[in-house]
């Protein structure tokens, strides 16, 4: 019996070990096809944010997989986006997934909008819907290599 809170006290220092390597980082995909620029766990579906595009033409979507305010599905909501001194409104669309009971947003922005040559020179940006902010780190992000491939030759 003595030895049983060594155990558990070991198994907890293991638990936090492993939840402390589980933190989300920004990583840079490419198929022929699309861009992903996430912002998650890797090898997970913990996902904060995705900004993606079709290869070389002119747009970014803005994913943002959980939002805490009331949405309809369907429904168009008001996203606004800030980085650096750069802030723009973009009309989105508002997605719900009644068995997890979450629901998220999508807004499509053109690939040579200021706010995007803002995030890539900015630490950290914003995502506003209503009175839910969510406001996500840049360390680290290729901004501009989502851009490269984003953008129409």
């Amino acid at each position: 019996m003595t030895l049983r809170p060594l155990f558990v006290s070991l198994a907890l220092c293991l638990l936090v070990g492993t939840a402390a390597a589980q933190e989300r980082e920004w990583t840079l995909d490419a198929s022929d096809q699309d861009a992903y620029l996430i912002f998650g766990v890797p090898e997970s579906d913990d996902v904060g944010i995705s900004l993606w595009c079709p290869i070389r033409k002119g747009v970014v979507n803005v994913f943002v997989p959980e939002v805490s305010e009331n949405v309809e599905a369907g429904k168009k909501v008001t996203m606004q986006l800030s980085a650096g001194d750069e802030t723009a409104s973009f009309e989105a669309r508002a997605e719900v997934n009644a068995e997890a009971g979450v629901s998220s947003i999508e807004a499509e922005i053109p690939a040579d909008h200021p706010f995007l040559s803002a995030m890539e020179k900015a630490d950290r940006f914003r995502v506003s819907l209503g009175a839910d902010e969510k406001v996500f780190p840049l360390y680290e992000a290729d901004v501009a290599g989502l851009m490269q491939l984003c953008r129409k030759d």
